[in-house]
């Protein structure tokens, strides 16, 4: 910590009090040598430690500052300080200018600086403060420190002089002063105005750049090199706000000749005759400011030393998500087999799950065997480890001890795992790498996966059978005037092809015949065939009930009452099954769904489309009301815009969502990518393959676009996401209405029979949207 240092009273009416122990080390100062200069009108004129270079004030007072100056404490005067990197002449520049080349300050030929601290010169004729400064650049273990005594010399300084000797302006002269104007602005004004201080501007700077075989900057009539310099400070992000003005003295001496100091004296004149912005102000207001900034802003600063060996350059630039630390091994190590690596700690955050569990057994016995929560064990079957994971809850098992955890092993008390069975380790968590700890996060979701693909494919095997099965029952319980279902192969009103649609079939209450959703849609009472409540007709019974309420629709009668309640009782039957169906067993595998459902999937009410090929997902019934829909609202004729083409192809914000291009019977369900996380229908997610980089081990359901993309590249959802997106969106863009429907089906055959493997994600798309 900066301090003052102290001095008797009998000392301070010495002349020169120097103390010698602080600078024994430093043979090439000898301070009272000096001092100890004449001029040749007897006056004394001689230069003093002002700050040593650990930032110590050399000065306990402002009587002993007055002093030292040789001046009175109702004097008037003006700081200028001067700096630079070190041989840039910075001293010889202040003898020259102010003190007519008296050695006011010391210089040398030798290697060493001949400046080390802040030395301080009175230039009574002018009324000046000369502070010497420093030199940047040279040699110290304490760079850091003395940046710090330089800027509040600046900042207690009124004028403010940058030498530089070299053939162009160099990057540290811009970080310097850009790192002053920060420091003043950010700290030093708010230190300045609490002493009584009223001026929030700087100093004025005065760049002098002297150059041999260079020209200086220049100043045309479009530019001056004032701003040439404000541009490379905004270039570099530096800012000068905070200097009340900012000039440039550039000269270009020959090699052999000396320099002439000519223009940078008169711009100093200038400056100091320039009094609308900063005042002369009084010594001990001088003095009193630097020790306000020397108590305010002191203390030990952490020295780093530069590494020669820049470390970013020849290693990994993988960061860990959790901690952010570098990865320590060399570029390329990922394609040699090498995972990432890092000695240093990580630090557990919850957004990851970092935690890697060891089973606590294993490592008490000296083995770390890594174990996992699972919704299964390895040995249960899907529908037994389904039912298992609902009433006992989660899994750890052990590859030596079996089974050593169950969430809900008991009705109460159940510990955690971390408390009782694991041992638990934090670990980096890297972009594309972790793929066991994302897998745990998903075991849930495989149980449902396993579940769900035995029950697809016994619904497969099985539903030819089940449906002749239930058409010969619902025939059965049928009224007599109603067609059996084995003779209705078509809609009886729009001559749709139940089987190739997809559709269910229906009967009308009027007349008995069987009609699709579409045309089917009314409900009102038929007295004439005794259906006394409001019941399914077809349009036109509904139109002829509308004109006459009793009448009997169709033209095959009914037998008797007997089997219209055959019929209802049967419908009681069935709407009551269904709705605790419904209640027992949709809305509970619904629940468990969304528990399982993995964070990065797109949620169902986000998702009424196919991200691909913008198919509606829904029911065969819902697919075909919402087409209607969708031509009702179109104009006649067969000609669409150009500007329609493309509305239809955009996305859907704040348009109808477009219909399904069915290719084949059926509802449109909707599943989902397990690389992106789109929601993606049947057609459009034909392959299955192992997704690492998301902890699917196993072949799973990935869409067109995904399967096209190596997985190298696939570091998080939103680039997925977003690449597919664009690539989408490109496609979509040039696809013109001018296509008949041979084209649009030549071009669905050729690329359903593409090569997956040598196809790229915006061919595939394209397909998909024609």
């Amino acid at each position: 910590m900066a301090f003052l240092v102290s001095i008797t009273e009998d000392e301070a009416l010495r002349l020169d009090v120097i103390n010698d122990a602080e600078f024994k080390s430093i043979p090439f100062i000898n301070t009272n040598d000096h001092d100890s200069i004449d001029n040749d009108n007897g006056a004394t004129t001689r230069a003093f430690l002002f700050l040593d270079a650990d930032e110590n004030l050399q000065i306990a007072t402002p009587e002993l500052f007055c002093k030292k100056l040789k001046c009175q404490s109702l004097d008037k005067i003006k700081v200028i300080s001067i700096f630079g990197n070190t041989g840039d002449g910075k001293s010889h520049t202040m003898n020259q200018v102010f003190f007519d080349g008296e050695p006011v300050f010391r210089t040398s030929p030798e290697q060493s600086s001949c400046t080390i601290g802040v030395y301080a010169a009175m230039q009574r004729e002018q009324g000046v403060l000369c502070l010497d400064t420093e030199g940047l650049l040279g040699t110290t273990a304490k760079s850091n420190k003395r940046m710090r005594m330089l800027l509040k010399i600046l900042a207690i300084s009124d004028i403010v002089v940058y030498r530089t000797r070299s053939e162009r302006l160099h990057s540290d002269m811009y970080e310097f002063l850009g790192t002053a104007s920060k420091a003043f602005c950010l700290h030093f004004t708010q230190a300045l105005q609490a002493m009584g201080n009223g001026s929030t501007l700087g100093p004025a700077v005065i760049i002098f750049h002297e150059t041999h075989y260079t020209k200086p900057l220049e100043s045309t009539v479009e530019e001056s090199a004032e701003d040439k310099l404000r541009n490379n400070f905004a270039l570099l992000n530096y800012e000068t706000n905070a200097f009340s003005s900012l000039r440039y003295v550039g000269i270009q001496t020959d090699a052999k000749k000396s320099t002439n100091f000519q223009k940078i004296s008169d711009a100093l004149h200038l400056e100091i005759e320039n009094t609308a912005v900063r005042s002369p102000r009084q010594p001990a207001v001088v003095f009193k400011a630097m020790k306000l900034l020397n108590q305010k802003f002191a203390g030990e600063i952490i020295e780093k030393a530069i590494n020669p060996f820049p470390e970013q350059y020849f290693t990994c630039s993988a960061h860990c998500e959790s901690c952010s630390r570098r990865c320590q091994r060399s570029m390329g190590h990922v394609s040699d087999g090498e995972p990432h690596y890092n000695t240093q700690p990580c630090n557990y955050q919850h957004q990851f799950g970092n935690k890697l569990y060891l089973c606590k057994a294993c490592y008490n016995n000296g083995k770390e065997i890594v174990v996992s929560v699972r919704a299964q064990a390895q040995t249960d079957t899907a529908w037994s480890g389904l039912a298992k994971y609902v009433w006992k809850g989660d899994v750890i098992e052990c590859p030596y001890c079996g089974e050593i955890y169950r969430a809900r092993q008991y009705w109460y008390g159940n510990k955690s795992p971390e408390a009782s069975v694991v041992h638990v380790q934090v670990v980096h968590v890297w972009k594309g790498g972790n793929a066991a700890l994302r897998a745990n996060a998903h075991s849930a979701q495989m149980v449902l996966d396993s579940v769900n693909s035995i029950s697809e494919a016994f619904t497969n095997i099985s539903a030819p059978w089940a449906k002749a099965l239930s058409g010969m029952l619902a025939d059965k319980v049928a009224p007599s005037y109603w067609r059996p279902n084995q003779e209705i192969i078509m809609c009886h009103a729009c001559r749709r092809n139940f089987e190739k649609s997809g559709m269910p079939k229906h009967h009308c209450r009027g007349c008995g015949e069987g009609f699709c959703h579409t045309c089917s849609q009314h409900r009102l009472p038929v007295p004439g065939r005794g259906w006394l409540q409001p019941v399914r007709v077809c349009n036109d019974c509904h139109q002829q009930l509308q004109r006459k309420s009793d009448a009997t629709p169709g033209s095959r009668p009914t037998n008797d009452e007997g089997d219209i309640l055959v019929r209802k009782y049967g419908e009681t039957i069935y709407n009551t099954i269904s709705s605790v169906a419904a209640v027992a067993i949709d809305y509970p595998k619904a629940m468990i769904k969304d528990s399982a459902r993995p964070a990065y999937w797109v949620p169902d009410a986000e998702s009424p489309n196919c991200f691909i090929c913008k198919a509606v997902f829904g029911r065969a019934e819902e697919l075909e009301m919402a087409k209607n829909s969708g031509e009702r609202g179109k104009p006649k004729g067969g000609n669409i815009s150009k500007s329609d083409a493309r509305s239809s192809g955009s996305s859907n914000e704040g348009t109808a969502p477009r219909t399904r291009a069915v290719d084949g019977p059926g509802d449109c369900r909707r599943h989902h990518c397990r690389r992106c996380g789109q929601a993606i229908c049947s057609s459009c997610s034909k392959r299955r393959m192992p997704v690492l980089e998301r902890g699917w081990q196993t072949d799973v359901r990935v869409c067109d676009a995904c399967a096209c993309v190596p997985s190298g590249s696939q570091n998080n959802s939103n680039s997925i996401s977003s690449a597919i997106s664009d690539a989408i969106n490109e496609d979509e863009a040039v696809i013109t209405n001018g296509l008949n429907e041979d084209r649009r089906a030549s071009n669905r055959s050729s690329n359903s029979s593409s090569d997956y493997r040598n196809c790229n994600a915006s061919d595939d798309v394209k397909a998909k949207s024609e």
